[in-house]
């Protein structure tokens, strides 16, 4: 028998303000499916006190180097990271997810990609340009997970390989979200998301690639109607994996932000093709002495 211990998660209120934001980030929600993939990480976020001020997902590019999004990492001073799959089932108190530790939990430092911080720290990203320059970050992990548990990991995308992608393109989506809304009352948008979190994935469509912006994110389509589920508060850092024709899984960008607090609609995620992101994550790879495989 597992020992249980408890461990908070916080809801994201730092890291997403709804109240000065009409876009709002993360988790997948409408017509969502369980998934099993192993290198899909839920990360929890600690300030320099210790104290948790969110969590969001990751996707494993070594044994101990995770990629996510750097909206998540920025003023994030440690992390926790689980691989367990769920459903996590969990309590909300003080405005707080409570859920005991049932899987083995790795503890890790988080990077954010250095133009992403700058952008932040000049004031140039707010309402919607809070996201718009180069949101990704890295976790790396005390201790690597075992081969064992995750094997494969993601691949990398060679650069710029989005742009001889098709309109329609399938791709998948997955992370950690919660997975019902009710109806938002006097505590926000934010907390009116409920539900046990688990990882889950959807399949989604690469919409064109001709709007302001598309050198810096994939625009999916996110229609429950279609059977195309969305992101929702919880899958920030969540890859976008494209399963080339070696059957070889490829993480062509990180969940970002979606169009409506509702987490309906089209949804955003930030390239990782870019020469730049590509050759920052190549260096903290050969810095921390590990390859992808």
């Amino acid at each position: 028998m597992k020992t249980a211990k408890v461990i908070t998660w916080a809801i994201l209120t730092t890291l997403i303000a709804l109240a000065t934001l009409s876009s709002t980030t993360l988790g997948i929600t409408g017509n969502s499916q369980p998934d099993t993939t192993p290198y899909v990480g839920v990360v929890v976020l600690f300030n320099n006190e210790g104290n948790a001020i969110g969590y969001c997902s990751g996707v494993l590019i070594s044994s101990n180097v995770m990629l996510t999004s750097g909206h998540s990492t920025f003023e994030a001073a440690s992390v926790r990271v689980c691989f367990d799959k769920g459903s996590i089932k969990y309590d909300i108190q003080n405005g707080k997810i409570i859920l005991p530790d049932t899987e083995k939990i790795y503890s890790g430092t988080p990077i954010t990609y250095p133009e992403y911080a700058l952008s932040v720290l000049a004031g140039s990203n707010k309402g919607n340009n809070f996201y718009s320059s180069s949101d990704v970050g890295l976790i790396v992990l005390d201790q690597p997970v075992p081969v064992t548990e995750v094997t494969p990991y993601a691949a990398l995308p060679s650069e710029n390989s989005v742009e001889g992608l098709q309109t329609k393109t399938n791709l998948q989506v997955i992370g950690y979200g919660v997975q019902t809304q009710i109806t938002p009352k006097n505590h926000g948008v934010e907390n009116s998301w409920v539900g046990t979190i688990s990882c889950n994935s959807a399949q989604n469509q690469l919409i064109s690639g001709n709007f302001v912006g598309s050198d810096k994110y994939l625009k999916l389509s996110a229609n429950a109607a279609q059977n195309k589920g969305g992101v929702a508060f919880g899958d920030s850092g969540g890859p976008v994996i494209y399963t080339n024709s070696e059957g070889q899984d490829v993480v062509l960008g990180v969940s970002a932000y979606v169009s409506n607090s509702n987490c309906a609609g089209v949804t955003y995620h930030t390239r990782i093709d870019s020469t730049s992101i590509l050759g920052w994550i190549s260096d903290a790879l050969i810095k921390y002495h590990l390859e992808t495989i």
